[in-house]
């Protein structure tokens, strides 16, 4: 009876041992043994349609759509890994950094920007910019909106390209590198293929009809001075949709009101792209380039009334009379109305 006891006893260990095996190959663990983390899986399905690596190779973790803070976005997450031995041999012919760019096709192709840091100058701090070998982990995020695709599914191709960079000699000992050319060729590259479901893109623009500083709570001398002037703002407005720089007003200078109609370029943007409109005063002295933003609105595009005016009435204006126009007839609204913010 014993006997009988302790065979079995030893097969419940072993089952035991065998479920605890299975369950934890769904994890995975970091080099320096920190706690498993779970493998993230994509909601999209990809498939690698051609990948050239000479010591520098991607790895694709997930791609899938999302809306984030900003817009509705494509979001990839991948790997850039490289060698020593790729390193070695690039340098011997004078490429000192290799650039990584993203390209998304579609109605209207995407092509990520080059994070200059100024005119020709990269940082060596740019997520982008690769200086050695080792693994770097990057995430990208392509707005929607930005390949101009009819609402419904298209079938998509994504690609990841290394982009050697040769620097100025008189710039390699700073932090702050002048370019001296891209090569036209990439040195490595990976393309996936994918569908995705594109959401109903609205084309519209945006009008201010006027504003005002509600100098009731701000002082609107605290925001610039010039010599011989009041000391009062230099007043534009301009619109972002996302992180993109849609449009700015011409100036007037020296005032707490802007009372002419000006009405942004026309751009698209899905129902759920945040939109920003803000208040500037700007500044382009010897003193100080940095414009100060007196006041900012954010919201989605279906919280501006089509033609007919919106007031909003908030933080450092005492008012701002809007409206958008050109929109899709589906999206249409009839009725002004005056809205507060805290």
């Amino acid at each position: 009876m014993k006997h009988y006891l302790i065979q079995n006893l030893s097969i419940l260990l072993l089952l035991f041992h065998l479920t605890s095996c299975k369950e934890a190959s769904h994890h995975t663990t970091t080099a320096d043994n920190q706690a498993p983390v779970q493998l993230k899986y994509t909601g999209l399905t990809f498939n690698p349609v051609d990948s050239i690596e000479n010591g520098l190779g991607f790895t694709i973790n997930s791609i899938d759509t999302i809306t984030n803070k900003n817009s509705k976005v494509i979001e990839v997450d991948f790997n850039v890994h490289s060698t020593g031995q790729f390193w070695k041999d690039l340098k011997q012919q004078g490429i000192q950094a290799v650039y990584v760019s993203l390209s998304c096709s579609g109605r209207k192709p995407f092509k990520s920007a080059v994070n200059y840091y100024s005119d020709r100058f990269l940082s060596l701090h740019d997520e982008f910019l690769l200086i050695k070998e080792g693994n770097r982990i990057l995430q990208y995020s392509i707005p929607l909106r930005s390949l101009e695709l009819d609402k419904g599914v298209h079938e998509v191709q994504l690609t990841i390209e290394a982009i050697p960079v040769r620097f100025k000699q008189d710039s390699l000992k700073s932090d702050l590198k002048e370019i001296y050319n891209f090569s036209h060729k990439p040195i490595a590259l990976k393309k996936v293929t994918f569908q995705i479901n594109a959401p109903e893109l609205i084309t519209t623009s945006i009008e201010v009809l006027k504003f005002r500083l509600n100098t009731k709570v701000c002082d609107p001398s605290k925001f610039d001075y010039a010599f011989g002037g009041t000391g009062y703002p230099d007043l534009f407005w301009d619109v972002l949709c996302g992180d993109d720089y849609i449009y700015h007003s011409p100036e007037i200078k020296n005032a707490v009101q802007y009372h002419k109609v000006y009405q942004s370029t026309a751009f698209k943007c899905t129902a759920d792209d945040q939109i920003t409109i803000r208040v500037v005063d700007f500044d382009q002295g010897p003193f100080n380039r940095q414009h100060d933003i007196i006041e900012t609105w954010t919201g989605k595009i279906n919280d501006i009334s089509i033609d007919q005016p919106d007031t909003l009435i908030f933080g450092n204006l005492e008012y701002l009379i809007l409206r958008r126009t050109n929109p899709k007839k589906s999206l249409e609204k009839t009725s002004p109305k005056t809205k507060k913010r805290k």
